[in-house]
């Protein structure tokens, strides 16, 4: 209790809304999900099983489709071993522990730099409904170049007169190797480069340099087919133009042209790296997809930016109840996203373990369709499902009279609609919650 009591404020709230938010995902009973972690639990087990061989055939079939990631096999046994072999909830906490550290250990480097509050700064990461499915996609390997390029400023703020080449070099390297997005970081440290001019940042910036052109090497002589799925003009203005990129845009924009009358050099130079990183990081995301789970690194940026445009109008107004009318509102409207956009999410997830459970239990007469190819894997192969699970990406593609829909409000909206249009629903199994449930139809 009395080391509880020593550490910083930042640090306990930190801790205590780890805790809480664990809570809430043991309440729901939060099992494995439909995306990603069928595929990585398959991973994880095969690499335990023959590393070296394993190791080699993923790293192969990777750089194959365009992208390096030497690290992500121990990125798998770290965060889903504990989740296989003793509870799902397991890799689930500690993703929510990382997530919140990460956050708070960037924060803490820039919380003097740029002059924002740790409440403030907590309260955007939250209020912003992608953050959200981080905390359910533990599969996301961008959200661990967050603490590494957090300890990395560190180690640079803290050996400004120390020669760290080595160290520095090998964290710097790194960094875009856990994943792409991580490089964009090369903009900061490049900013960072020309406000302090030391030997550190420069070999920063030579580990960064480095990593990106095997990176660039491998993308644009490669398949490409990870990163780039369309990079035809129209379809990268579609994506550009979507709310959630239009409203990241807004943001950094507005943070360049605050840094640029900022009369603190510091700030300046810190808020440009910030932004123009985000700005990188978006020309990655608008070359790729619009799924939405790829909008929650936006979150990172946007917890520092916002704070930092909101305080720079406030010390402009200088009205002093102003300042607490901020504080107050950002929690506000953090619980409010929380209500509106992670309750539905987590209810979501909690409602996977009926159909689990039902398609292990019972033999259904009729065909089972679902709308996520990655869903189908999951629902087939993750327990021991005594029906095959059929995919369905449009109506057409279901053929029978009468069949089963596994129905999931935040994925297969669009069948839904035509189904429900088109086709008379009768009995099926019912959920808690109703976001996702087994439900059969009549056509």
């Amino acid at each position: 209790m009395k080391f509880f009591l020593k550490v910083n404020k930042e640090s306990r709230i930190t801790f205590l809304i780890s805790i809480f938010v664990s809570i809430v995902f043991i309440y729901y009973q939060i099992p494995w999900g439909l995306m990603d972690d069928y595929k990585w639990i398959v991973l994880t087990e095969e690499f335990i099983n023959n590393p070296i061989n394993k190791y080699i055939e993923f790293q192969k079939m990777l750089i194959s489709k365009g992208t390096l990631q030497p690290f992500i096999q121990l990125q798998l046994v770290f965060q889903y071993l504990i989740g296989i072999y003793i509870n799902p909830l397991f890799t689930h906490i500690q993703n929510i522990f990382i997530i919140f550290f990460s956050h708070l250990f960037l924060y803490k480097f820039f919380k003097n730099k740029i002059q924002i509050k740790y409440i403030h700064s907590l309260s955007v990461f939250m209020i912003f409904p992608y953050t959200f499915d981080m905390f359910l996609l533990p599969s996301l390997q961008e959200k661990l170049t967050i603490p590494l390029f957090a300890l990395l400023l560190h180690l640079l703020e803290k050996n400004k007169d120390n020669d760290k080449f080595l160290f520095v070099f090998l964290l710097s390297l790194s960094i875009p190797l856990i994943k792409l997005q991580g490089s964009v970081f090369v903009l900061f440290i490049f900013f960072y480069t020309l406000l302090n001019k030391n030997k550190n940042s420069l070999v920063s910036l030579l580990g960064f340099g480095l990593a990106i052109l095997v990176q660039a090497y491998i993308l644009f002589f490669g398949d490409k087919g990870y990163y780039i799925v369309d990079n035809s003009f129209s379809q990268i203005l579609s994506n550009l133009l979507s709310p959630q990129n239009l409203f990241f845009l807004l943001i950094t924009i507005i943070s360049i042209f605050f840094a640029i009358i900022e009369k603190n050099k510091e700030a300046k130079y810190y808020i440009f790296g910030l932004a123009f990183s985000g700005l990188a990081l978006q020309f990655i995301l608008i070359n790729w997809e619009n799924y939405g789970y790829l909008f929650s690194f936006y979150s990172f940026f946007l917890a520092l930016l916002i704070p930092y445009c909101g305080n720079f109008l406030l010390k402009k107004i200088n009205i002093q109840i102003f300042f607490k009318l901020t504080t107050y509102s950002l929690i506000g409207l953090m619980l409010l996203s929380s209500i509106l956009f992670f309750l539905p999410r987590i209810e979501r997830w909690s409602d996977l373990n009926s159909v689990y459970e039902n398609l292990d239990e019972i033999y259904f007469e009729n065909e089972i369709y679902y709308c996520g190819s990655e869903g189908v894997l999951t629902f087939n192969n993750l327990n021991n499902s005594l029906t095959e699970v059929k995919f369905a990406g449009n109506f057409e593609e279901i053929n029978e009279p009468e069949f089963y829909f596994i129905k999931d409000d935040l994925q297969c909206n669009y069948l839904e609609n035509n189904l429900n249009d088109k086709c008379e629903q009768s009995n099926g199994y019912n959920s808690k919650y109703r976001r996702v449930e087994i439900i059969k139809y009549s056509c």
